[in-house]
């Protein structure tokens, strides 16, 4: 019985360390060849962000940066995707990061409209969110 007791405390106390996130998370597309296509034949920009499950500094971008209101209008006049690197033994994974040059997460990329990485944009890591806006601004599509 103290075992079963033990077994209920522990499922609960964990549990309740699972709280839903307390801010707005923001709208991602997944990644695929095909979303970046359509939106070069539009002419818009591409900002695709490799992360995984493991990595906390992808959890602290979602917290700290992309839930911030300023941050969400500025993604929300571009196509935005992201990319799932978890299984990196994944083949596909393995293709779409070696594509990029993907060698750890976070990384966000950014494509012009014509597809084309705007290199000096590129985020590594964590990064305030006055450095995301920067590299944002390298977009040139904002007003």
């Amino acid at each position: 019985m103290k075992l079963f007791i033990s077994l209920v405390f522990l499922v609960l106390m964990f549990s309740s360390c699972q709280q839903p996130p307390s801010y707005k998370e923001f709208p991602w597309k997944p990644y695929s060849q095909k979303a970046v296509e359509e939106s070069i034949a539009h002419k818009k920009p591409v900002v695709i962000d490799f992360w995984a499950s493991w990595c906390p500094n992808c959890r602290d971008m979602d917290r700290a940066v992309f839930s911030r209101p300023d941050i969400q209008a500025k993604l929300s006049q571009v196509t935005t995707l992201r990319m799932d690197v978890t299984n990196q033994d994944d083949p596909r994974v393995q293709r779409i990061a070696d594509q990029f040059g993907i060698e750890g997460v976070p990384t966000v990329v950014f494509l012009n409209s014509h597809g084309k990485e705007i290199e000096n944009a590129r985020v590594i890591g964590f990064v305030t969110p006055a450095e995301f806006m920067q590299a944002l601004a390298l977009l040139n599509i904002f007003k």
